[in-house]
């Protein structure tokens, strides 16, 4: 199933774009792209795992008073962090960022992009990197990952009218700019 790019989509390419950039040029993310090592490869996952518990974990806090409305429960991926972590021996950064629970439908679809999108990414890495490290994490939903993705647009697209794309947008620069900060705070001594 190929996801055609809707209008919230193509908008919130363009205004995040500079946020995406910032955050894919981290030197812990970067390591990935090269010949990482298994100790790099380890820090990174040590280093996600707190976006992810703290993210995630706001993320349900929104649901649980609106069950109905998106199954981000079977998106959970602190889980796969975790088990690879323990695979490689590797204890969790702990994360100081403040998090932000989303106050509005917007700032939910603003939140599950960036990590949904991060999935989809996580695809390259899997491919790249294969089987010499545990891959439950960058593996997100295996075959089942790009119609995930195309489910996540679905819902965005009938919750989100024209005028709270800036709104999804914003959270998302949020949220990429929050990440950035963990990652410098927490691996700035690896």
């Amino acid at each position: 199933m190929i996801h055609k790019q809707s209008e919230l989509h193509l908008h919130l390419k363009g205004i995040i774009k500079n946020a995406h950039d910032k955050l894919d040029h981290q030197p812990i993310l970067l390591k990935l792209l090269g010949d990482v090592s298994i100790d790099e490869y380890a820090n990174a996952l040590a280093a996600l795992h707190g976006v992810y518990e703290a993210v995630e974990k706001n993320i349900m806090i929104f649901l649980a008073n609106q069950p109905d409305l998106f199954d981000y429960q079977s998106r959970l991926k602190t889980q796969a962090l975790e088990k690879d972590l323990k695979e490689l021996a590797k204890a969790p950064f702990i994360s100081n960022i403040a998090f932000p629970i989303p106050k509005n439908v917007a700032e939910l679809v603003g939140m599950i992009y960036v990590l949904e999108g991060s999935t989809m990414g996580g695809q390259f890495l899997s491919r790249k990197i294969g089987n010499k490290y545990p891959m439950c994490f960058f593996s997100g939903y295996g075959a089942n990952t790009a119609q995930k993705w195309q489910e996540f647009w679905v819902f965005a697209n009938s919750v989100c009218t024209v005028d709270q794309y800036d709104d999804v947008g914003e959270m998302a620069i949020l949220l990429f700019g929050l990440i950035e900060l963990h990652l410098q705070e927490t691996t700035q001594h690896v």
